[in-house]
């Protein structure tokens, strides 16, 4: 998987996260690891609606290959609210996730 297609998977997934479409996120990951319940209530938990991160934070997306997992990657995203900009982005908040590519 090329660095332009992680980075379409990791916007869609942000996206998903953003309009609350948690039983699609549920959906194309077979629930692994969270249902479409656990991950609305870790979104309610922040406290403030999540929202597109600026264009420039995509480039800055945190990947890494999984080892012994060929065409896999796990990447992690810093989670964005609709707070003032000086408290928006926290470390406290991130989405990790693991992708990889179907032919393997």
């Amino acid at each position: 998987m090329s660095p332009d297609e992680l980075g379409l998977v990791a916007k869609h997934v942000m996206k998903l996260l953003v309009e609350r479409r948690y039983d699609e996120l549920e959906e194309v990951t077979g629930g692994t690891r969270l249902s479409a319940d656990a991950i609305a209530d870790a979104v309610d938990d922040i406290g403030a609606p999540l929202v597109m991160p600026p264009p420039s934070s995509w480039s800055t997306l945190h990947v890494m290959a999984v080892r012994n997992w060929p065409g896999a990657f796990s990447l992690h995203m810093d989670l964005w609210t609709a707070r003032p900009l000086a408290a928006v982005r926290s470390a406290q908040w991130s989405l990790p996730f693991t992708t990889r590519t179907a032919s393997h």
